[in-house]
C-alpha cells in the first residue's frame, strides 16, 4: 500500500491518499477543507477516487468532500452513524458548517466492519472520546488514528459529544492491540504504536503505566 499526506486547511489537516502500487484508484481519508485543491491534486496524479473515509465529523476533516464530489458526484461516503449529525448544520467555533448527512449518500460503518477500497481492506475500531463517533482505521500495519491518538498527545474531549472517559477507553484499546502499528493520526507527524506505548504520557495513562 503506498501512502501519501496532503496537510490541508487552516488546521493543517492530515488528508491521507492510499492506493495499492502503480494503481490509479485510491481511497481517501479525512479530505481536510480544500476539496477542490484535493481533486485538482489527484486528477494531475491521474488518480481516482473509489471512497472518502471518514475518521470523524469536525468540519475541519469533512469539509473537503462538496469539492471532490464537484468532480466524482458519485462518490461514497462512509462515517460512524452517530457522527451524521441531525440536521444539515451544525456550530463550532462560533460558525455554521454542513453536517456528513447534508452532503448525502453517505454510508454508515460500526465496529468490526472491513470494506475493501482500492484493493485496500480496511477495519473499522470504534474509538469515541474525541466525538461520540471517532472510528480508527486498521489497514494492515498502519492505524488511521483520526482525532484520537496524536504523536505525543491525543485529541479534545472538550467539544460537543466529546468524553473524557470513553478517550481513555480508546486510548487503551489502541495501546493493547497487539504488535506495533504505523499510526497515522489527523493532524501534526506520523508515530509508531510502539514509540507511544514509551513516551506518550496520555496513552501510558491510559494503560495504567
Amino acid at each position: 500500500m503506498e501512502i501519501s499526506v496532503l496537510r490541508l486547511g487552516e488546521l493543517g489537516t492530515n488528508c491521507y491518499i492510499f492506493r495499492q502500487e502503480d494503481s490509479p484508484k485510491c481511497g481517501v481519508v479525512d479530505p481536510g477543507d480544500h476539496g477542490e485543491q484535493l481533486a485538482k491534486w489527484l486528477k494531475d496524479k491521474g488518480l481516482e477516487p473509489e471512497a472518502v473515509l471518514l475518521t470523524h465529523r469536525h468540519f475541519d476533516h469533512i469539509m473537503g468532500v462538496p469539492g471532490l464530489r464537484a468532480a466524482w458526484p458519485e462518490l461514497p461516503i462512509y462515517c460512524h452513524p452517530a457522527d451524521l449529525g441531525t440536521g444539515d448544520t451544525v456550530t463550532m467555533f462560533g460558525q455554521s458548517y454542513p453536517t456528513v448527512r447534508s452532503f448525502g449518500n453517505v454510508t454508515p460503518w460500526k465496529e468490526g466492519d472491513r470494506i475493501t477500497v482500492a484493493g485496500v481492506e480496511l477495519e473499522v475500531l470504534e474509538t469515541p472520546g474525541h466525538t461520540s463517533g471517532s472510528v480508527t482505521l486498521r489497514a494492515g500495519n498502519t492505524l488511521f488514528t483520526g482525532d484520537t491518538l496524536f504523536a505525543g498527545s491525543m485529541g479534545r474531549t472538550d467539544f460537543e459529544g466529546g468524553d473524557g472517559q470513553a478517550m481513555m477507553a480508546s486510548l487503551r484499546r489502541l495501546g493493547e492491540l497487539e504488535g506495533d502499528y504505523q499510526v497515522l493520526p489527523g493532524h501534526e507527524g506520523q508515530t509508531t504504536l510502539e514509540v507511544e506505548r514509551q513516551t506518550n504520557y496520555c496513552l501510558r495513562a491510559a494503560m495504567g503505566r
